[in-house]
């Protein structure tokens, strides 16, 4: 399997496993362990996006931003996201960078929302357009 599908795959089962721990959000957000379970699998759904991007920008011949804020824009100007979508990807990078670098205390409140709406299913949407962007291009998947 080639790069840009192993990462998809990976925010397809991190997808799957929130799917299973947003049945209960608020028994998710409770509980210590499931809550950390929740957070590594946004974690990993957006860093496997954001290296699903960089590979793509790499494979066209394009240099990679210096932020990873920066790569929803390219996408953007690339067409392969829409305006709201390179939005979306813009704020699940600000959400990963929380818990990772430890900007800020954890809002436990916007965690609940993000399972209750399954808010983390734009990520699935977001890796098959970088897939689908790839294809087109005859970049290997």
């Amino acid at each position: 399997m080639g790069r840009l599908l192993d990462l998809a795959e990976k925010v397809k089962k991190c997808v799957e496993g929130l799917e299973r721990l947003s049945r209960d959000a608020d028994e998710t957000i409770a509980d210590f362990i499931l809550l950390n379970v929740a957070l590594h699998m946004l974690q990993v759904s957006v860093q496997a996006l954001i290296d699903m991007a960089y590979y793509y920008l790499s494979e066209k011949g394009i240099k990679p931003p210096n932020t990873y804020g920066e790569v929803a824009l390219l996408l953007l100007k690339l067409e392969v996201l829409d305006e709201e979508e390179a939005k979306r990807l813009r704020s699940m990078i600000g959400f990963r960078n929380v818990p990772v670098h430890g900007y800020l205390s954890l809002d436990l409140e916007l965690i609940r929302d993000i399972l209750k709406r399954r808010a983390y299913r734009e990520a699935l949407k977001i890796a098959k357009k970088i897939l689908k962007a790839a294809a087109e291009e005859d970049i290997d998947l």
